[in-house]
């Protein structure tokens, strides 16, 4: 939540601040390079085609405010965390904490959640195995947030912020799809 959806428990499905923000950088940019999407618009986006159009972008918010409708903001994590594409073909948040970490989500340390966390936003160009600089300065871009949200003290973030990579993703399959 503190990198992708820091407004997550407040909005309802999109979040206007966000999104007059990513339509900034996008007119400035002369393209789409940011999406401005909330989890719950995330969660909906799946279900839609991957063309990139603001028709689609519509039928994405519309979905995501019926989501949020329907659902509470815990199911609609759940759900989202168990899908999420975490790269080396794990998908959910379980698979990959047992991929890269050999252990439960339940028992994943703060460096160890944020990098997950941080594999969301490119997970096949940041993930460990692909890019371990990246995945570090990602992950770290993580625990700062964390760390400035009020979500780790300060020396729970030195200790994140010193531990290392995972040196090799476990390949044993347990949630490789």
């Amino acid at each position: 939540i503190a990198v992708e959806d820091r407004r997550f428990f407040s909005h309802h499905g999109m979040d206007p601040i966000r999104i007059a923000g990513a339509a900034w950088r996008n007119f400035r940019a002369g393209r789409i390079v940011e999406g401005g999407r909330t989890i719950t618009q995330q969660l909906a986006r799946a279900s839609l085609s991957a063309e990139r159009t603001y028709d689609r972008k519509i039928r994405e918010i519309l979905l995501a405010a019926q989501i949020e409708q329907r659902y509470t903001k815990a199911q609609i994590l759940e759900q989202y965390l168990n899908t999420v594409y975490l790269g080396d073909g794990y998908y959910g948040v379980e698979a990959a904490s047992q991929g890269y970490f050999g252990k439960s989500a339940l028992d994943l340390e703060p460096h160890e959640a944020a990098l997950l966390a941080a594999l969301v936003r490119s997970p096949s160009s940041d993930a460990p195995s692909v890019a371990p600089a990246r995945a570090l300065k990602r992950r770290n871009l993580v625990l700062r947030l964390m760390r400035r949200q009020g979500l780790l003290s300060e020396a729970a973030w030195q200790t994140a912020n010193a531990a290392p990579l995972p040196q090799d993703a476990r390949r044993s399959g347990e949630g490789a799809a």
